[in-house]
């Protein structure tokens, strides 16, 4: 009997130590709580709102060696009748949205191009549509997502899931430039050479607009 007690005692004592969570700031309780006075409770065997809210906070500050940002983090939200219904359509839709966040990226590039007279207008709206047709195929090809935020709330019958998720940015930008790099193979040898600046890494901000929430 004492052994049996002193054995369930220790394993208390290691799952208290495998949660741990981090301290939370007075912004991620009231956006926590503000979430469950509106119906939303975390997946079963999540993390609680409030520490999964903190994580996706952290995530969104974290920085690299040399301070630019590490992850992109977007959200998506479904309403469908099973749970994991809603939660596969919210994090299809939330990769859509990250993969957005990118691609403005390289369009504030072009912009910025055709500003200094580098390309003409023609020849910028070439490179906006291979940009978009690169856009897709990054889409598709994501690989591990991070789901960092994953909520759920009842309406009638239906459930309506939020989904936050992350993804290294680094890793998504490269991406973006080998399917670019594919697009331009196809232009005739003078226009691939003019439009060859947009494959330079160094010319694409490192600087992204995370957001949490659907932006109007």
């Amino acid at each position: 009997m004492l052994l049996s007690l002193s054995t369930d005692i220790t394993a208390q004592q290691k799952n208290k130590n495998k949660f741990r969570f981090n301290k939370l700031s007075r912004d991620v309780k009231k956006e926590a709580k503000k979430l469950e006075k509106d119906g939303y409770k975390a997946f079963v065997g999540q993390p609680p709102v409030n520490q999964q809210l903190d994580k996706s906070f952290r995530m969104q500050a974290e920085a690299d060696e040399s301070g630019f940002p590490k992850w992109i983090v977007s959200s998506g939200s479904s309403v469908a009748n099973t749970q994991a219904a809603g939660e596969m359509q919210a994090i299809e839709l939330a990769k859509s949205r990250l993969v957005g966040l990118v691609e403005t990226n390289f369009r504030a590039v072009i912009e910025n191009t055709v500003a200094n007279n580098q390309i003409n207008a023609e020849e910028a709206v070439s490179v906006t549509k291979s940009v978009e047709v690169s856009a897709n195929r990054v889409a598709k090809k994501l690989g591990m997502i991070m789901p960092v935020v994953k909520i759920y709330r009842r309406i009638d019958q239906n459930f309506e899931v939020q989904v936050n998720i992350a993804y290294n940015y680094d890793m998504a930008r490269k991406q973006m430039l080998d399917e670019l790099k594919l697009e331009f193979e196809k232009e005739s040898d003078d226009v691939r050479k003019k439009y060859e600046s947009f494959l330079n890494p160094d010319i694409h901000p490192e600087i992204i607009q995370n957001y949490y929430e659907e932006k109007e």
